[in-house]
């Protein structure tokens, strides 16, 4: 049994589930458009069924593996950004605060600055364009 392939599979099956039972909460869309819920729980169902497929793939190995710590300062950092970006929600408006984050995220893993911005840029206007024309939900 992988102990921490368990140990990341209970989390992001926790997650999915809390996805599900927060997203089933909004209220249903109009005729046949997708409701303010659809997404997070659809979000929700994919990281549940993959943590599924990892608790068995996890408890179905005989080998434990126990990941190198010469990654703990990066891992510290991404948790660290993670939850600055979440203390900030709210603030500085979503676009602005995004882009930011991904583009420290994407240097902190070794990208160079010119794609850090480019792909953050770019993946930040795609999410904005869905959720505002798409979703007709406006993001903070």
């Amino acid at each position: 049994m992988n102990r921490n392939d368990v140990a990341i599979g209970g989390i992001f099956a926790t997650l999915g589930l809390s996805l599900v039972i927060s997203g089933a909460r909004f209220p249903e869309g109009v005729g046949r458009l997708p409701g303010a819920g659809f997404f997070p729980m659809t979000v929700g169902v994919a990281a549940t069924l993959l943590a599924v497929g990892l608790l068995v793939t996890a408890f179905s190995s005989a080998v434990s593996v126990r990941p190198p710590l010469h990654n703990l300062r990066t891992l510290l950092m991404a948790g660290g950004l993670t939850a600055a970006y979440l203390l900030l929600w709210g603030y500085f408006g979503f676009a602005l605060r995004t882009i930011v984050f991904m583009v420290l995220f994407l240097r902190l893993l070794g990208e160079r600055w010119r794609n850090s911005v480019a792909v953050s840029a770019a993946v930040t206007a795609a999410v904005v364009l869905a959720f505002q024309y798409g979703l007709k939900i406006h993001l903070q």
